[in-house]
Order: C-alpha cells, then structure tokens, then sequence
C-alpha cells in the first residue's frame, strides 16, 4: 500500500516537474541549441527558477521512482506514472496554460484512466 502511495506522489511530483518547466520555457522563450551555443544555453537554462525548479522536481522524482521500482512491478509502476502523469498535465496545461484539449483527447484521457484502474486490480 506504500509502494502505491508513493507512485501517486511520484506522479504529482512529476506533473509539478513539467508544470515548472513549461513555466520558465513561456520565460525563456525559443531555444537555439547548438554545440558552439551550448555553454550559453546550460547558463540560461541555471539562471532560470522555474527550470531549475523543475530539474529538481525531476530529481526528487527519479528517487521516488526508485522506491516504487524496488517494490513493485515494472509492468505496473512504468503504464501508472506515465499514463498518470500524461492525465494529470493534460488538465494542468489546460487550466493554467490555457491550452486548449479536444474532445478526442478527452477520449484518450477517459480510457488513459480506465486502464489504469485495470492494471491496479488484480
């Protein structure tokens, strides 16, 4: 019931992680990513908090995810965080970003649920 717990948080904080991301990209607006640009890019990308924000969200994560591996299946862990995840930005994007989600994807998010609650129960 932990290893369950903790993948919900891990969804959260991985939804959090690109919430923050998404947040300080609208800030720092379009990349040009080139290898004579990279160490320019790497110190736009540090001075930025809602990326930094973000990168540590992604950190804090990784180790949760590590718990979770370490005590649940893959073939279950793995589908739950990223169709999860997948759900939970989705709405995310369309309350705070204001991007717009079409009916279809309303399907996709419905069945994206409806798979996960199979795979929880055995």
């Amino acid at each position: 019931m932990t290893a369950y717990l903790v993948l919900i948080f891990l969804v959260l904080i991985s939804t959090v992680a690109q919430i923050f991301l998404k947040r300080g990209m609208l800030k720092l607006g379009k990349l040009d990513i080139s290898f004579s640009n990279i160490f320019y890019l790497i110190l736009r990308v540090f001075k930025n908090w809602w990326l930094t924000g973000g990168i540590i969200f992604f950190g804090i994560g990784f180790l949760f995810y590590l718990f979770v591996l370490s005590n649940l299946q893959l073939n279950v862990v793995y589908p739950i965080s990223v169709s999860g995840a997948i759900v939970l930005i989705s709405l995310a994007s369309r309350f705070l970003f204001k991007e717009s989600i079409a009916s279809s994807q309303i399907l996709g998010i419905v069945i994206i649920i409806s798979g996960i609650f199979l795979l929880v129960t055995k």
